[in-house]
């Protein structure tokens, strides 16, 4: 039996293919779907991921509704769209909703219709979500394998659940007031429409519960790389899992050469037994598996590693100085790989492209010369890996860079201060309502939880919006960010639009409530983040102010999410100020850059580049697409 076969064997019907960026996600569900259909089951591929890379690697355009592949037997594919699955939603219960908001609070009609549109469009993925425990139950297919986005979007999108029911028992709170109030004026109460709504949302958020939940019924095959910033990542993510409740049943380790150095046993060694999952391992194929022929290939490829060899030795302590160019030189840059910075400096790109890497060494490099702010907003951050020093939730000097300072924002946590300090607030007011003989439990209970309308992805918005403080307190010269991958990244570029309306409407509910118990002063905070949002807003769209690098690999799967990448920047009226083709043996063709931002190419450094001083060596290896052409 191979080993593809005894990984199938030993998984439930649902598969979640999950890991950091570019650890190779894509092509093993690819080869664990067309591996199921070729074995007889009726199986779906879909993914999860925004970016949208798994039709390129099938070859086949996919939609939002499964769609036979074509050669594939029994294999059906489908890309999640969470706009679709909102659209649909609202299609089925805006009225509902309309009316159970409109029972609950003192909106108007017009109130509630805005809120509506503006709280909801954040909730798409969690409406997507909950699409999948429709395709659950509906018995078409034997086998569902699921390839997820990068780390800190499939850990937010594993935690909708628990917030969507978080935003039913809110509407429930709103129904009930409507039930006390009929039930008191006709002495009895028929559950009407939005009951029937409300008990559905729950039956579904329960379904899906129970799907992830059950080691019975799903499992995570979790992908990673002998390199330690990987490995470091893919234990923080199944520790993560963990919490969740989702069974980690595979680890897979992608890429690894005939022969590991010191670094990449390191690397292994730090894995430790990931939650006791059976480990695999695939050697690293040249060039990198591109099409259904060559995922097949990296599926032979598969092998089990033995028991008893997931532990190796651990070496002795690896130096800094870890991380040479091919040629064994530095400093190719000079003049003509100049980057010009700006106050905010996004690096965005596909997952594992070396975006981090990226950011550091321009955060670096900056810092010769002026004050600059390096921060991650990603979920799952790597900064602290890549400088290899500790980094957390609050500013810290970077070792070896005088004018360089770093964090790791933690954004839930900042916008959960936020909600709990709103809630405290509320609470002291309806308390002074209480003690003069004034009962307005239901209203308390809405007003109190009206922050769960937040639409998901705001945290991150929230912490990008101190940032611009930052900039204006004038601390620092530059702030460069580290976001999550593209699919993030490009909902972030969205969000300040949603987040306004979002606040805008909830301060319109809360001045109808001030009208009765005083919010105010309550809502003192959420405009000061309307007003720190708007300011990112007209920054983000000033190019000579603020601009994204992006960062990609040569390689098809690559290009194309890099080249929509930067048709959607564009779009969005941010400027882009460069481009850099990361661990390439060649020359890679330039993609059409707006503004003609300059393109740069580094050669692939093994190991990957960690600490300052390899870092800077790396960046002074960067040299400009022209300068390689000619």
């Amino acid at each position: 039996m191979t080993a593809i076969d005894a990984l199938l064997d030993a998984l439930p019907a649902w598969v979640l293919v999950g890991g950091k960026g570019g650890v190779g996600k894509t092509t093993c569900a690819v080869a664990l779907a067309v591996r199921s259909a070729e074995r007889g089951a009726r199986t779906l591929l879909l993914s999860t991921d925004p970016a949208g890379t798994l039709a390129d690697a099938l070859g086949a355009p996919l939609t939002a509704q499964p769609t036979a592949i074509p050669g594939q037997g029994s294999l059906d594919g489908m890309q999640l769209d969470a706009t679709a699955a909102r659209d649909a939603f609202l299609t089925r219960w805006r009225d509902t909703l309309a009316a159970i908001i409109d029972r609950g609070t003192y909106l108007d009609d017009e109130d509630v219709t805005g809120l509506i549109d503006a709280a909801l469009p954040g909730a798409d993925e969690a409406m997507a979500l909950l699409a999948l425990a429709d395709i659950a139950t509906g018995g078409t297919w034997e086998r569902i394998v699921i390839d997820t986005a990068p780390t800190g979007h499939t850990l937010r999108l594993l935690s909708l659940p628990r917030t969507f029911a978080a935003l039913v028992e809110l509407l429930d709170t709103m129904q009930a007031k409507h039930r006390f109030m009929v039930s008191a004026l006709t002495h009895r109460y028929r559950a009407d429409a939005a009951d029937a709504f409300i008990a559905e949302m729950r039956a579904q958020i329960d379904r899906l519960r129970a799907l992830l939940l059950d080691p019975r019924g799903s499992a995570m095959v979790l992908l990673t790389r002998p390199e330690g910033v990987v490995t470091s990542e893919t234990v923080r993510y199944a520790a993560a899992l963990r919490e969740l409740g989702v069974r980690v049943a595979a680890l897979v380790v992608n890429a690894v050469p005939d022969v590991l150095d010191e670094d990449g046993e390191r690397a292994l060694a730090s894995l430790g037994d990931v939650g006791g999952a059976t480990r695999f391992q695939v050697p690293r194929l040249t060039p990198p598996p591109m099409g259904l022929v060559a995922t097949r290939a990296w599926g032979t490829a598969l092998a089990r590693v033995p028991p008893g060899r997931e532990q190796r030795p651990s070496p002795g302590p690896r130096s800094e100085a870890g991380g040479s160019t091919g040629d064994g030189g530095a400093g190719h840059g000079g003049a003509g790989a100049v980057i010009s910075m700006r106050q905010l400096t996004i690096v965005g790109g596909k997952g594992g492209v070396g975006k981090t890497s990226a950011a550091c060494a321009l955060a670096l490099e900056a810092a010769d010369s002026v004050r600059v702010l390096l921060v991650s907003t990603d979920p799952a951050p790597s900064v602290a890996d890549a400088l290899a020093q500790s980094i957390g939730d609050l500013e810290v000097p970077v070792a070896g860079a005088a004018r360089l300072t770093a964090r790791q924002m933690d954004a839930e946590a900042a916008f959960e201060r936020l909600r709990t300090d709103y809630q405290e607030r509320v609470d002291a007011l309806f308390e002074g309502l209480i003690g003069r003989g004034v009962d307005a439990a239901h209203d308390r209970a809405v007003v109190r939880d009206l922050m769960t309308l937040a639409p998901p992805g705001i945290d991150e918005l929230y912490a990008l919006a101190s940032l611009g403080e930052t900039l204006a307190d004038a601390r620092f010269d530059v702030v460069v960010v580290d976001p999550a991958p593209t699919g993030h990244l490009l909902r972030l570029l969205e969000m300040p639009a949603l987040a306004l309306d979002w606040s805008h409407r909830l301060l319109r509910l809360m001045l109808k409530y001030r009208e009765i118990v005083g919010l105010g002063e309550t809502a003192g905070e959420l405009l000061a983040f309307a007003k720190r949002t708007r300011a990112v807003q007209a920054l983000l769209a000033d190019p000579a102010r603020s601009g994204i690098f992006v960062v990609a690999l040569d390689e098809p799967l690559v290009r194309g999410e890099t080249a929509r990448l930067l048709t959607a920047v564009t779009s969005r009226g941010v400027g882009v100020i460069g481009l850099l083709w990361n661990r390439t043996g060649g020359t890679p063709a330039p993609l059409s850059m707006p503004q003609d931002a300059p393109q740069f190419v580094s050669a692939a450094i093994m190991p990957p580049p960690t600490g300052v001083a390899a870092l800077r060596r790396w960046r002074e290896s960067w040299v400009p697409l022209t300068a390689v052409d000619g």
